[in-house]
């Protein structure tokens, strides 16, 4: 896929052209570090600020969670973190030279098993490496494929007993309080709009250091040459990938979903070559292609590498698809979703089959996100582990802004964006022109003819060929201590 010159301009949302005037002027408050921290607070609440604004812009809909919470289980599960546990990976881990620390979210079935698609394929090809996952194990899915695979659950209980009682000093406070209202100022936003980040970086701030002495012991454990860190360019996580570096580690983030010019965890401004701010970046992103890599600006060193569980299951895909129409929600407005997809179903009569799937952040929501649809016996809600398995039986993908469209390039499928306040800064125009309405979606899908069909075979530049073997030759070289020059 040939994008043009000034595809990032073009694809840059006015939130992110902001931020990154912002931190091209580099005011001296965005250096600030505050007293215990390592990297400067701007880091720590870039990316909840830029999510808050982003959402005015977009009408992004965050989704409503009843919180689980209660003293007992709050209670067990310290417990729990304090009893010897075959999963914890602070008191088991061993030495390593490949660490990939992962959140624990990116998992597919295999047989009784739990596949994590986006590392196991790398760590299988490591041949000496370790898997540390935030959440707990086993997943709910099964024991971890890979092995060893270890979870931090215990150590993230222990830290949130030890920071208990606990509160941070009122000089902290007031420099936290002063800073996000000279942030609002540089963003033309009212004092006191950033108030809400505050309030929630205090709770963070508060564990922070006790989950950071247990990722040293285990890092003093490991001693890894190089970790794959699955977020690390959130930069919210920066203590933890300051602290990977200052251990010796080649630092890299393997890409887990969309990114591009828009995305502020992968598009950042001059002062963040300043080394207090680059201390919270990887050194490195590993991409699924050059696509992707053409599209960010990470002050790090960006490499196409691939994704080898998307590279299988697309060839194991049939030729042929039954006629269905699979709907992909980027959860933006979810009572004009709703009304699409009814819609949709009205006009495409029983020719075809229609299939919603909620972005994975609403399956537990979803009937109550998407009341009318769901109550429509002749829509079907997808809500499966992996989308692969839903791509391989689809002909027709629709969506706004979603990974899932450019993967279902890669499984043959015909993809229709619609259009979206942000549907421009997101997908641009690589899939057509975008449509504006059903009946614009309508006349793309019947021009399609009346039998079984399927898209020729993706571009290369979206997702390279080889992942594993790029990998392994990559690998070599970080693990060798050479890191780009």
């Amino acid at each position: 896929m040939t994008q043009p010159a000034d595809h990032l301009q073009a694809r840059t949302s006015s939130t992110m052209r902001r931020f990154l005037e912002l931190e091209d002027s580099a005011p001296d408050d965005l250096l600030e570090v505050l007293p215990g921290a390592t990297v400067p607070f701007w880091a720590l609440v870039r990316m909840q600020i830029f999510w808050m604004l982003s959402a005015q812009q977009t009408g992004s809909v965050e989704v409503a969670r009843t919180s689980e919470w209660t003293r007992a289980k709050e209670l067990r599960r310290i417990v729990r973190g304090f009893l010897p546990d075959r999963w914890d990976a602070v008191r088991r881990a061993h030495r390593h030279d490949v660490a990939f620390y992962v959140s624990g979210s990116t998992l597919s079935q295999e047989g009784t098993r739990a596949r994590n698609w986006l590392v196991d394929d790398f760590a299988d090809a490591a041949e000496d490496a370790l898997v540390v996952q935030v959440r707990p194990l086993p997943a709910s899915i099964g024991a971890p494929a890979f092995r060893p695979t270890l979870s931090m659950e215990s150590a993230i209980a222990r830290s949130r007993w030890r920071a208990r009682g606990t509160s941070l000093a009122p000089a902290t406070i007031r420099s936290m309080d002063r800073l996000l209202d000279a942030f609002a100022r540089h963003l033309d936003q009212p004092a006191g709009a950033f108030a809400a980040v505050g309030l929630r970086v205090r709770v963070t701030e508060l564990q922070r250091p006790h989950q950071l002495g247990e990722l040293s012991r285990l890092l003093e454990r490991v001693k890894p040459k190089v970790v794959l860190f699955d977020n690390g360019s959130y930069s919210y996580q920066g203590e933890w990938v300051g602290l990977m570096k200052d251990a010796g580690a080649w630092v890299a983030e393997p890409q887990h979903g969309w990114i591009g010019p828009s995305h502020a965890a992968y598009n950042y401004g001059a002062v963040f070559r300043e080394a207090p701010l680059q201390r919270a970046l990887p050194d490195e992103v590993l991409t699924f292609g050059t696509y992707w890599s053409e599209s960010i600006r990470h002050p790090g060193v960006v490499t196409a590498i691939g994704k080898p569980h998307l590279e299988r299951e697309a060839a194991a895909a049939e030729a042929t698809r039954p006629r269905s129409v699979l709907v992909v929600s980027s959860r933006t407005d979810p009572d004009a979703t709703d009304a699409f997809v009814m819609e949709l179903r009205a006009a495409l009569g029983s020719t075809w089959s229609l299939v919603f799937r909620p972005h994975p952040g609403e399956f537990a929501e979803a009937l109550e996100r998407y009341p009318r649809l769901s109550a429509d016996p002749g829509i079907a809600v997808d809500l499966s582990p992996d989308v692969y398995e839903s791509l391989k039986r689809s002909a027709v993908v629709i969506g706004e802004a979603s990974t899932v469209l450019y993967e279902a390039r890669a499984f043959g499928c015909h993809v229709i964006a619609r259009d979206s306040p942000f549907g421009g800064d997101v997908v641009g125009e690589a899939f057509g022109r975008r449509v504006t309405d059903v009946a614009d979606a309508v006349r793309r899908i019947e021009a399609l003819g009346h039998g079984p069909t399927v898209d020729v075979a993706t571009d290369a530049a979206i997702w390279a060929p080889d992942s594993v073997g790029a990998f392994r030759t990559w690998l070599d070289t970080r693990r060798a201590g050479r890191g780009a020059a």
